[in-house]
């Protein structure tokens, strides 16, 4: 399997500093996304309207659709996840974000190449309900 680069962009209105801070944290003590090894994780970039993260990692299968789906979904998870969450409240924020469309949830994805993907999140959408 090649090696893929995928490219986070959350919008300023729905995420805030603290939340990309916490899941850049949360990816750093795991290592791994989703059981792939993380190589590269940098908070690199940041406009008026975006903050950028680019995570590079060894799929160690092939990405399906329906397996990118449910990690941009996870992604999203932990970005809008409370540190104090107890692991009960991270169950039921798991099912409400998985149980929800990407265009509900407010996730786009835009593929370059075979390995290399930008990852929009233009909202929280479904999972403030």
């Amino acid at each position: 399997m090649e090696r893929q680069t995928w490219h986070f962009l959350f919008y300023k209105s729905a995420f805030t500093k603290v939340q990309i801070d916490r899941l850049l944290g949360y990816l750093r003590q795991q290592r791994n996304f989703g059981g792939f090894p993380i190589v590269e994780l940098a908070q690199d970039g940041n406009s008026s309207d975006i903050r950028f993260v680019t995570m590079t990692f060894d799929p160690l299968a092939q990405i399906e659709t329906s397996l990118q789906s449910e990690m941009a979904k996870f992604i999203l998870m932990h970005a809008i996840r409370p540190d104090d969450n107890s692991a009960e409240a991270d169950m039921r924020l798991y099912g409400r974000v998985m149980s929800h469309s990407l265009e509900a949830l407010g996730i786009e994805f835009q593929r370059y190449d075979q390995q290399t993907m930008d990852v929009i999140y233009w909202g929280q959408g479904a999972t403030q309900a």
